[in-house]
């Protein structure tokens, strides 16, 4: 029985076994599907979040939005999530293969691989839900995932999620159940129509940008300082590690004869202080330089 006003359920990817994909036909999507206003109020807040985190924006999948559409209607329809089984399982009741998600499964295939079984999205991706006991909106989906670390996680590729780029997502509201999944793969000629406007989103490759790693001149932005080195070379030298960790925005602030290192650096001191709860415990003592 579904008591809580909310639930919200992601994937641990810290340990995961990853087997050959099922063998399921690749339907096409149908030709009058289309996402709803909600659903793109809810892509893009994602993407102004990311955006404000310097993330690089996710471009709309209309496979994946027929994925988590789908699942938002097996779970409130059909309800494959009873006894062990989350809300991540799903029915008999639909062209893809049924499979019971339990929090400690090692076989991940039930959600990473169940795209490439009934769409063309040939790609491994990861869901995200929110569900309440009345009708889901895109602001209260997006407040929950904000402030709960795995979702937040997952959404700005923190913690087990660095190594992952997201390269296409897909967005569902229905009923009480928001979805969002990422992917890891693009999904190239993907065009989404908005049902009410008729605007065609048609997917486009994320800009990559060219960033200085040296700042000698105010930016206005906050910055993550963790390490103050007296010589530039010696600066350089730590700023290689951090990068090679993972810190792929590591920057040198050379301000007042001292060169700071940067991990990660955001516009406002409000989203580098949120960035800060999510940095390993190591880099506990980081403090917030705005420059």
């Amino acid at each position: 029985m579904r008591m809580k006003t909310f639930r919200l359920l992601v994937i641990s990817a810290l340990v995961m076994i990853l087997l050959p994909l099922v063998s399921f036909s690749q339907d096409s999507i149908p030709e009058d599907f289309c996402i709803s206003a909600q659903e793109l109020k809810l892509y893009n807040l994602i993407n102004d979040y990311r955006k404000a985190m310097t993330l690089p924006e996710i471009s709309l999948s209309q496979s994946l939005c027929y994925v988590a559409r789908s699942h938002a209607r097996d779970l409130f329809i059909n309800r494959p999530d009873s006894n062990t089984c989350n809300f991540h399982s799903w029915s008999d009741k639909g062209p893809w293969k049924a499979c019971c998600y339990e929090k400690e499964i090692k076989d991940r295939s039930c959600m990473i691989e169940k795209p490439a079984e009934f769409t063309p999205y040939t790609g491994k991706a990861y869901e995200i839900i929110y569900w309440e006991n009345k009708q889901a909106t895109p602001e209260r989906a997006f407040d929950q995932w904000r402030e709960t670390s795995v979702a937040r996680s997952l959404i700005t590729n923190f913690k087990e999620w660095e190594e992952f780029e997201w390269k296409a997502v897909g967005i569902a509201v229905y009923e009480g159940f928001a979805i969002a999944w990422f992917g890891t793969s693009p999904e190239q000629n993907s065009k989404t129509r908005v049902c009410e406007s008729g605007q065609i989103i048609e997917f486009k490759v994320a800009e990559v940008l060219n960033e200085a790693l040296i700042i000698n001149a105010p930016t206005n932005r906050s910055y993550l300082i963790f390490g103050s080195f007296s010589s530039l070379e010696d600066a350089k030298i730590q700023q290689e590690k951090y990068i090679a960790d993972g810190f792929k925005k590591a920057k040198i602030i050379d301000k007042d004869n001292k060169f700071r290192i940067s991990l990660a650096d955001y516009p406002t001191p409000e989203l580098a202080a949120e960035a800060k709860k999510e940095l390993p415990s190591k880099f506990k003592n980081a403090w917030i330089l705005t420059f």
